[in-house]
């Protein structure tokens, strides 16, 4: 297939046009012309994983964050567009356009969190952004931080309101806590989510709102193995590029 056919597949279930009007979702470096005989999957594209992609010859890298998100002024050698760009390797970023599609990176995380979604409800209406879920058995904050942290595989896991029972909660990947308001309004007792601020936290404490931060990676991450299954045939060779959750420690 050539790079403009995989666009075309992608653009099926994770329309571009839907994207936000500040994201930079699409094709980013290369020819849309080109084959695309090895396709390399990851949530970033860093320096590293370009230089892979250079080292096993790469045709195409997916990611779901832009590889180009500010506008370039200059352009540095070290930078991972102009390294793939210089060795014309295309890239395809499905950013928020994936994040709003029905089947996208929400409805994943809240699949993979084993919860059942309330059907045709969003936390942000207007855009569809949000999944929202009745657990089963009511629980404790803590607990269903415990489970979140041992579904997505987290190194760590931050919350509020230990004690506070939950029943119905939310789900936003990557960072939504300034949903939280949005969620707090449809009856959610929490939320899921990444990239909590202490100020956010502090907020939601105000409100007597629960927060469950597990993490920008863990909440996305997921992706690569979902565009594994949708592309394994489409290529002489599909395969996920190797990250750990951001290179930080955790001691």
């Amino acid at each position: 297939m050539t790079v403009s056919e995989i666009y075309e597949l992608i653009n099926s279930f994770a329309p571009f046009d839907r994207q936000e009007s500040w994201d930079n979702s699409g094709l980013l470096t290369g020819d849309k012309n080109s084959e695309a005989a090895s396709i390399m999957l990851c949530l970033d594209i860093t320096k590293a994983v370009a230089l892979e992609a250079v080292k096993k010859e790469v045709s195409l890298v997916i990611s779901h964050h832009p590889v180009i998100f500010s506008p370039l002024k200059s352009l540095d050698n070290n930078d991972p567009a102009v390294i793939l760009a210089s060795h014309g390797i295309a890239s395809i970023c499905m950013h928020t356009s994936f994040d709003l599609a029905r089947g996208g990176l929400n409805d994943l995380l809240i699949k993979k969190l084993d919860l059942d979604a309330v059907p045709d409800l969003a936390i942000d209406r207007e855009t569809g952004l949000g999944r929202v879920a009745v657990l089963d058995k009511p629980c404790t904050v803590k607990e269903l931080s415990q489970f979140v942290k041992e579904r997505l595989k987290c190194s760590f896991i931050r919350f509020n309101f230990a004690d506070k029972t939950v029943k119905k909660v939310g789900v936003i990947s990557g960072s939504g806590s300034g949903y939280f308001k949005e969620a707090q309004d449809i009856g959610c007792d929490a939320l899921i989510t990444g990239d909590v601020k202490h100020s956010a936290f502090i907020e939601a404490e105000n409100s007597g709102f629960a927060l469950i931060d597990a993490g920008h990676f863990y909440t996305e991450n997921i992706i690569t193995e979902f565009l594994y299954e949708r592309l394994k045939d489409c290529a002489k060779s599909v395969f996920i590029a190797f990250q750990n959750s951001d290179k930080t420690q955790i001691i």
